[in-house]
Order: C-alpha cells, then sequence, then structure tokens
C-alpha cells in the first residue's frame, strides 16, 4: 500500500464507502460534505491521492478508485475492524467510542501487529469459554475493590 497520511487514508475510505453505497462515481462535493471539510481540501487531497496512484480523478470530474485504491481502503477498514473488535468484543468498549478509537489507532499501528492481534482475539474466541463475561465481571470486582 503507498504510504499515505492519516488524513488521505481518511478520504480514501470515504470515496471506498461512497462508492459502495451508490454504486457510481463520486463527486468532490459528496466528499466534502461526507468528511465535513471544504472543496478546497477536498481538491488538494484528491491530487495528492491521483498522485499516488490510489483514485481516478480529473479536476471537475468524478472520482473513482482505481484497483490500487480499492485494496489500500480494504486494507484500511480491515485494520480498523479488527481494532474496533478488540475494543467492543474483548475489552467491552462502548461501541460509538470503540469506532472512533479504531480509526485512530489504526493509523499507527503495523499489519503485523493487527494480524497478531486478530490472532489474539481468534486464540480468546476458541480456547476461553465466555471471554467477554468474565472480563467485564473482571473490570467489575476491580472497580468495586476500587471504590469506582
Amino acid at each position: 500500500m503507498s504510504e499515505i497520511t492519516p488524513g488521505l487514508q481518511e478520504y480514501l475510505v470515504a470515496i471506498y464507502r461512497l462508492q459502495s453505497v451508490n454504486r457510481r462515481a463520486v463527486r468532490a462535493k459528496e466528499l466534502s460534505e461526507e468528511l465535513g471539510v471544504t472543496l478546497p481540501s477536498v481538491t488538494d487531497a484528491l491530487r495528492k491521492l491521483s498522485k499516488a496512484g490510489l483514485i481516478n480523478y480529473r479536476r471537475y470530474n468524478e472520482v473513482t478508485l482505481t484497483d490500487d485504491g480499492v485494496r489500500s481502503a480494504t486494507v484500511i477498514l480491515d485494520k480498523e475492524r479488527v481494532f474496533y473488535e478488540f475494543l467492543r468484543d474483548v475489552l467491552g468498549i462502548e461501541e460509538h467510542v470503540a469506532r472512533k478509537e479504531a480509526c485512530w489507532i489504526e493509523h499507527g499501528v503495523s499489519s503485523e501487529s493487527t494480524e497478531r492481534l486478530r490472532l489474539f482475539i481468534e486464540f480468546l474466541r476458541e480456547n476461553v469459554v465466555n471471554f467477554s463475561e468474565k472480563f467485564r465481571e473482571f473490570l467489575k470486582n476491580k472497580n468495586s475493590m476500587n471504590g469506582s
């Protein structure tokens, strides 16, 4: 995957999601609305993503992902999903918080670490009966001992 900044990754994922939902090319205005940013910011990001070979874009035209762009977006989303599952299912973090934090974490963690975490979650699911419930009970006991 091309090395792109976390901010550009957000644009890439937004294009992927919008393109998947709408089954068509994406307009810069849609990205602007989706991400809550200005059109000049979108244009700047689209130029950079185009230069990196991740999107097909010409000024004033619609945007589509290249094959590399699709691969990159799916890698990003897969990493995000692993961290989301860990935060929500293993640690018991509230869903909306887990989604937001998974996105932040994903940007700074290698694919190798993500894969190791995926395998750890799989290990827990296969080898520890009711691990989520046991951890919640553990937390409850710790919190009551600490007076929280």
